[in-house]
């Protein structure tokens, strides 16, 4: 499922990318960046497996409200000049697109639903 590997491909980069160019000194956010991170693909995986269509649903909005929160903290390390404006619009294009993708199927699943 193409959503399913921009959510770790945004995963990876985020890990790669971000993660590595934030001061360690800055231990909350970057523990705040991880979680977000990782709930994205977590909730998906979880709502994907449960066997119920409302489930799945319920567990989407949970990842792409953790993928809005991620977004955030990716414009915050950029003011805050912790990554480097390239890298920045690169983690941007990602996001945007894996929240494209992300509402496409909910609505898609809605439907299905009704």
């Amino acid at each position: 499922m193409i959503v399913w590997q921009n959510m770790d491909a945004l995963e990876l980069f985020v890990l790669r990318s971000i993660l590595t160019k934030i001061p360690r000194t800055q231990f909350k956010t970057i523990d705040q960046i991880e979680r977000a991170s990782s709930s994205v693909v977590a909730n998906f995986i979880e709502g994907y497996y449960s066997g119920s269509l409302k489930e799945y649903l319920r567990f989407l909005g949970y990842s792409r409200r953790s993928l809005a929160e991620l977004q955030d903290w990716g414009r915050r390390v950029y003011r805050r000049e912790f990554i480097p404006r390239e890298t920045f619009l690169e983690f941007d294009d990602l996001s945007i697109r894996t929240t494209y993708l992300l509402s496409r199927l909910i609505s898609s699943l809605k439907q299905k639903l009704n």
